[in-house]
């Protein structure tokens, strides 16, 4: 068995499958996007606008990807974000900005099994 761990030809070749299981594990334990429920989306959307994280929204978007959870992370930098909720299919984030109240709606749709938010409204039909 030592005589094996000291062969360069054991170690070339296993490296490359270690590498390769490890990316497959990766792959396989990866997390779906989007959340098991409206409600709990709403939560994780709040609390990464709230923390002007883009990566933590990243993959609660339906569509955009890094570009769009920036955009949207950038427009509450200034701004106080209060509570958000699940409302008539829409994630609803109550903020305060320069004193004055308001909301910001993004839509809720059901994909591959998940809630995601849409913040790019596409036509259908």
């Amino acid at each position: 068995m030592l005589a094996r761990l000291r062969n360069i030809r054991f170690w070339l070749l296993a490296l490359p499958v270690a590498w390769i299981a490890m990316v497959f594990v990766s792959i396989a334990v990866w997390p779906e996007p989007g959340s098991a429920s409206p409600d709990e989306l709403a939560s994780e959307v709040t609390n990464a606008l709230r923390a002007h994280d883009f990566h933590k929204l990243q993959p609660l978007l339906a569509i955009g990807g890094e570009d769009v959870a920036q955009s949207t992370t950038d427009q509450f930098q200034s701004a106080q974000v209060e509570r958000g909720s699940y409302r008539d299919g829409a994630v609803v984030v109550e903020y305060t900005h320069d004193g004055t109240r308001a909301e910001f709606r993004l839509p809720v749709e059901f994909q591959d099994g998940r809630y995601v938010i849409n913040p790019v409204v596409t036509p259908r039909g």
